[in-house]
């Protein structure tokens, strides 16, 4: 079972932005949402941590340049960052061991999304939205 289950999970979730992507293309913003909801149940189903869970709702509402939207999902993704790992303490991997993570790790990885929620390329259309400045910039 592991050896189908580890594989399949990490298809998807390879897949996931490419597959989102196609369906914006083709203008199918309705699949592609639907798609979303898929591997946010899977990635909750299998207790992967909220950051994990919020995470594919980021693709849709910078697709749709949806400025509340994109704040609230940034938000919860900041918010989130130090569960990113919670699948550690899940009993459905009681089998497997895991190194502890160092805080300084899940830091650096706050540090480097802020950065990229910074890009002026992708994220242009959140400026001049209040909240949005003293999440990003003012931290």
């Amino acid at each position: 079972m592991k050896i189908l289950f580890f594989p399949a999970i990490v298809y998807l979730i390879l897949c996931f932005p490419q597959w989102l992507d196609w369906h914006y293309r083709e203008n199918d913003i309705g699949y592609a949402k639907f798609l979303s909801g898929k591997v946010q149940a899977v990635v909750h189903t299998l207790e992967m941590g909220k950051y994990n869970e919020y995470s594919p709702m980021l693709d849709i509402v910078c697709a749709g340049k949806d400025v509340e939207g994109t704040y609230k999902v940034v938000k919860l993704l900041i918010d989130n960052v130090g569960t990113m790992y919670d699948f550690r303490k899940s009993g459905l991997y009681k089998h497997m061991k895991f190194r502890d993570i160092d805080e300084a790790i899940l830091d650096s990885v706050k540090e480097k999304l802020l950065e990229g929620f910074r890009n002026e390329e992708e994220f242009g259309y959140m400026a001049g939205y209040e909240p949005w400045e003293k999440l990003i910039f003012y931290r």
